[in-house]
């Protein structure tokens, strides 16, 4: 199976394949230790199948410190934790690195108690917070800590290091002209700005050994101002190989960067250029990474010779089991990382400790096992959304005879429609995924099949889940009704013509996502765009337009202050970023008062067709204590959704076993309404 399988060589060190997982901050660990819960999480990846396993960032020294539940390697204490992971990894015959991460500007003093150091006193874009210019005689203090850091991680058991010198970590910015401005040997030209990543290498490399291995994370390009970009990387890379580096992982952009990096609105393998720049200037292994969650993408860059090795964490946080089931061929068996972000960065940007969208364990491999039940039960689950389809799926696997009941013709709930708008495509894997795992576990599924008291005595079930979810809330606004006023369902569903004119009411995640959906209606397919651009035909300016948009003019009109609200904190700024682009004008502070039919009287007196009459909707909003106006020719209702709790509520007492979750209860994300199912299949 085309290389990805065969094994390889870092320095001394041979990895039994091609896959590594990346570095990731878990939330788990606390000042600085690891406990049983960050070890349960690696055992199952280790059991997975992946050869090499990069753990960290570990912060070499206090001052650096980036977050609150980075792993600790400034002190002798920290080595007993490590070691009784990496003794535990090396069961399953992988290979383990830890990578050594100094924040420097990016280490805030509200985790280190201390002012923050980096190349020059130029601040960090969202932390604002000057940092100290390291002297010479601290540069060397840093470069020892570092080098002892190292000998830390050879005494715990680890198998290489990696120094993470990328995405605007202290290295980096000793590297980059946007935030290196000194003027001795460690600034100005780029071989002056090496010295600092250099002499870290080399230290090391005497310290510990030359037979050590040594990764160098690295940017391939900064995406920033003044940051670096891949040529002068590539001379980077061949400095620091001369200077010992065994393998480099490459990397794109800086986490302050406004290009999106993390996102599942970038195309897969975008970023692969990237290493494949490197990897034809260096004679050491480079590992490639970003936005490959799908390991025929894999083979696929190892084949073309883009990189040596693959890096990838989310996959692994969705999946731990997907080097093994990729190897079997289990293609189906494989949960896909969606790149939302949801449970993994964005809880990381709210304090709380990693989770995933749709592998419930993840975090959590001690306390959610999946055990048989003692006694068989027959289940029914009311609801085919993401909630009763996990739910299903758990009590299915727990020995359960399962009966699944959907009203409509499909599964999948309203997450149907969450894929539709551009860049949302990868959540279509998660209904794909559950859908063919309960028809695997032989669940009984009934579509167009609305569940109430007489389905139920039918089946006489011995417990139910009702999954039932929401419905859409239609604002009691005087012309709500008018013809040309819809659901946003009605537009995703292609059930009604969308005109010129469309204004939307409610800028919230609907809200959003059916404008970037109306949007790029008629708007110009990459590939035609990349033909015409070849040949001349378009210049790239106009191009960029008639991509991200058709002609339609689209209005928000929102009641809050700000759209986008209940988008998590990684996806909100390139949703907004996109909207942006694609032209669509947002009003916030309103108050929609009324909704009105406007015909043209001539053509209305000419024909008797109603549908040659011109007509359009004109819109009635209060901003600022004033009457305000709109016409449309499309007015798109997207004000959220409400619980659907008539049923369940008429189950209350004449169901012994009876669990309610999801949206019936009360609007869920996606991930709160899986999770539940996850639950409550594990309960019954």
């Amino acid at each position: 199976m085309s290389k990805l399988y065969e094994p390889i060589k870092i320095g001394n060190i041979e990895v039994k394949n091609r896959l590594a997982m990346s570095a990731m901050d878990l939330g788990f660990a606390s000042d600085g230790f690891i406990n049983e819960r960050f070890i349960d999480f690696y055992i199952e990846r280790a059991r997975g199948g992946v050869g090499l396993i990069v753990v960290g960032g570990c912060y070499p020294e206090m001052a650096g410190k980036v977050w609150k539940s980075i792993i600790g390697l400034d002190k002798d204490e920290f080595i007993p934790g490590l070691k009784k992971l990496t003794d535990t990894i090396h069961k399953y015959d992988v290979k383990v690195a830890a990578q050594l991460l100094h924040g420097g500007r990016s280490a805030s003093s509200f985790f280190t108690k201390m002012q923050p150091v980096s190349a020059s006193s130029i601040a960090h874009v969202n932390i604002k917070q000057a940092p100290h210019a390291l002297t010479i005689p601290e540069i060397k203090r840093v470069i020892e800590g570092f080098v002892n850091a190292t000998v830390r991680v050879k005494k715990a058991g680890f198998d290489a290091v990696e120094i993470h010198g990328g995405m605007g970590y202290l290295i980096n910015q000793f590297l980059t002209r946007a935030t290196n401005k000194r003027k001795d040997r460690y600034g100005g030209s780029l071989k002056n700005r090496i010295n600092f990543a250099k002499e870290i290498v080399i230290a090391t490399k005497k310290k510990v050994g030359k037979k050590f291995p040594i990764i160098f994370r690295l940017s391939g390009d900064d995406f920033i101002a003044d940051g670096l970009k891949i040529d002068e990387s590539v001379e980077i890379a061949k400095e620091l190989e001369k200077a010992g580096v065994d393998a480099f992982n490459v990397s794109p952009g800086w986490h302050e960067s406004r290009t999106p990096i993390m996102l599942m609105a970038i195309p897969r393998m975008s970023y692969i250029f990237l290493s494949e720049k490197i990897k034809d200037n260096v004679n050491v292994p480079v590992i490639g990474s970003v936005r490959i969650n799908d390991l025929a993408l894999a083979e696929e860059i190892l084949d073309n010779g883009q990189s040596d090795i693959i890096s990838i964490g989310r996959p692994l946080i969705a999946d731990p089991e997907l080097p093994k089931k990729y190897k079997k061929r289990q293609f189906d068996d494989i949960r896909r990382c969606i790149a939302c972000n949801q449970g993994c960065f964005d809880s990381l940007l709210n304090f709380k400790s990693i989770s995933c969208l749709y592998n419930v364990r993840a975090g959590k491999e001690r306390e959610y096992k999946i055990k048989k039940a003692k006694k068989k039960k027959k289940v029914m689950v009311i609801g085919g959304g993401p909630a009763g389809l996990e739910a299903a799926r758990v009590a299915a696997l727990r020995g359960h005879e399962v009966h699944l009941y959907e009203k409509t013709n499909v599964l999948g709930g309203q997450l149907r429609y969450a894929y539709i708008p551009p860049g949302r495509e990868e959540i279509e894997n998660v209904i794909n995924f559950l859908e063919t795992q309960i028809k695997k576990l032989n669940v009984k599924i009934q579509l167009c099949k609305k569940a109430d008291m007489a389905t139920i005595k039918e089946l006489k079930p011995d417990a139910v889940i009702a999954a039932v979810g929401g419905t859409p809330i239609v604002p009691g606004i005087p012309g709500v009704k008018e013809r040309n006023v819809v659901v946003a369902e009605d537009v995703f569903d292609n059930k009604v013509k969308v005109g010129r004119e469309v204004v939307i009411i409610g800028g919230g995640t609907i809200g959003c996502e059916i404008a970037l959906h109306v949007a790029k209606m008629g708007a110009m397919k990459p590939d035609v765009a990349c033909f015409l651009l070849k040949n001349n035909v378009i210049k790239g300016d106009e191009l960029v337009e008639l991509t991200s948009r058709g002609k339609r003019n689209i209005t928000i009109l929102e009641m809050k202050n700000k759209i986008g609200g209940r988008f998590g904190i990684s996806t909100r700024w390139i949703i907004l970023k996109q909207i942006k682009d694609a032209g669509i004008n947002s009003i916030t502070g309103v108050n929609v008062k009324e909704f009105k039919n406007i015909n043209n009287i001539n053509k209305l007196k000419a024909s008797s067709n109603s549908k040659d009459i011109d007509e359009k909707i004109r819109i009635t909003y209060e901003k600022d204590k004033r009457d305000n106006f709109l016409l449309a020719d499309t007015v798109v209702i997207a004000a959220g959704y409400k619980s659907n709790q008539s049923l369940f509520k008429g189950l209350d007492g004449k169901i012994d076993e009876l669990y309610k979750i999801g949206d019936c209860v009360s609007v869920r994300t996606a991930l709160e309404a899986i999770h539940e199912g996850f639950e409550a299949g594990l309960r019954v």
